[in-house]
């Protein structure tokens, strides 16, 4: 396996656990107790996967024949790719909330908005636009809706990079410009999300945590960009003297940016702040990937790269986690909703109570194993289904 796309699977690995952990507690932490806002960072792995999203991307379109319809094939390409396991995992949901709502007269973990017009914008991925839609009828489901849009916005994303790498640019004029359009893009952002909100009725488009404005995809793109910058940086001719720096000060950026990130989170200062939030995630995600880059780049300079490097059992399960993340995304909805919801009801039956934090900590683990395991199986289907469409 190539060791740079392992950097980039530990990456999703680590997203996909954080986000099991946040779901993980929607049920079993009852008394709102103190690391319940601090497992909420958990939600910040999707800025994770929308950054390793923005790098691996760049490899698939460089692999489709540049001709006129090579947009409208890399979008289908894209749809095609995540809409079976999608549209199953909606169905398995539609059916659990007729059994349990309708048959059974039992809350499910997830109610899911059964009006057709919302299900129509899931299934056409454009519930990123969609106030009513965008987060209640697959359960996370807000992550498809803004990522396909992250998926539109990309070819004209990628061009604006590829014009500058071809520009007669110096190397520090060039890695200075590349840099700078994350950056525009979060200018740029921050004054569109506070019109919006200040045009709408405040009861229909509030800016802050878990909220549409917080989900659309202009609020994402900075970090979804500095994917695209990281591979620019990478597959530059000149990369060494793009990417400078040792891996100690990425890792410091990243660092640095983490803890400003959770700051910021865990204190909001103001509402506006979440359209800061989402790219510092981004931020934090480009430090971790470039230094293990780095790390891998250093070693074939020095020609070691026959030396095993995230060989430990831990990097290895992060690895084929982030291979198998988004099987385990689909699959987790089954387990951190439905099944979480039925644990904590068999637990309090007959007014019993239970020690929430005691309860997380003792499922999380099997949880995540369950999870993985029921990734690995969903990827092995969705992955034979690709290849016939692949064909067809």
């Amino acid at each position: 396996m190539d060791q740079k796309s392992k950097s980039l699977d530990i990456l999703k690995g680590i997203g996909i656990i954080m986000i099991i952990a946040v779901h993980n507690r929607h049920f079993v932490m009852q008394d709102m107790s103190g690391l319940r806002q601090l497992i909420n960072l958990g939600q910040m792995g999707c800025q994770l996967f929308f950054f390793a999203s923005g790098f691996s991307l760049c490899h698939a379109w460089q692999h489709l024949h540049p001709s006129r319809d090579r947009i409208p094939r890399f979008l289908l390409r894209r749809y095609l790719r995540l809409a079976p396991g999608f549209l199953f995992f909606m169905i398995v949901n539609l059916t659990l909330n007729i059994l349990l709502m309708d048959v059974l007269h039992l809350s499910p973990g997830f109610i899911m908005n059964r009006e057709p017009r919302a299900l129509l914008v899931n299934i056409l991925f454009l519930h990123g636009l969609s106030p009513g839609a965008v987060n209640n009828v697959f359960p996370g489901g807000w992550y498809i809706g803004t990522a396909f849009l992250l998926y539109i916005a990309f070819p004209p994303l990628y061009a604006v990079f590829q014009r500058l790498r071809n520009a007669s640019l110096r190397p520090g004029c060039l890695s200075a410009c590349m840099a700078g359009i994350p950056a525009l893009l979060l200018i740029l952002n921050i004054p569109l999300l506070h019109f919006v909100s200040a045009c709408a009725s405040k009861e229909e488009l509030p800016l802050g945590n878990n909220t549409f404005l917080y989900y659309f995809f202009t609020n994402h793109l900075p970090c979804f960009s500095l994917g695209i910058l990281l591979f620019f940086q990478h597959m530059h001719p000149n990369a060494p003297r793009i990417i400078p720096c040792p891996p100690a000060v990425y890792a410091a950026l990243s660092a640095v940016s983490t803890a400003f990130c959770a700051a910021l989170f865990l204190y909001p200062p103001m509402p506006l702040i979440y359209a800061v939030i989402p790219s510092l995630a981004g931020l934090a995600a480009y430090g971790l990937a470039a230094a293990l880059i780095r790390i891998e780049k250093r070693g074939e300079s020095a020609r070691v790269h026959k030396r095993k490097r995230l060989t430990s059992p831990v990097s290895r399960f992060l690895a084929s986690c982030g291979q198998h993340s988004y099987g385990m995304y689909l699959a987790h909805s089954l387990v951190s909703w439905y099944g979480m919801k039925a644990l904590t009801a068999l637990l309090t039956q007959n007014g019993r109570t239970y020690n929430d934090l005691l309860l997380y900590g003792l499922v999380f683990l099997p949880s995540v194993l369950t999870i993985y395991a029921m990734g690995v199986a969903v990827e092995k289907v969705l992955s034979r289904i690709d290849r016939r469409l692949r064909r067809s």
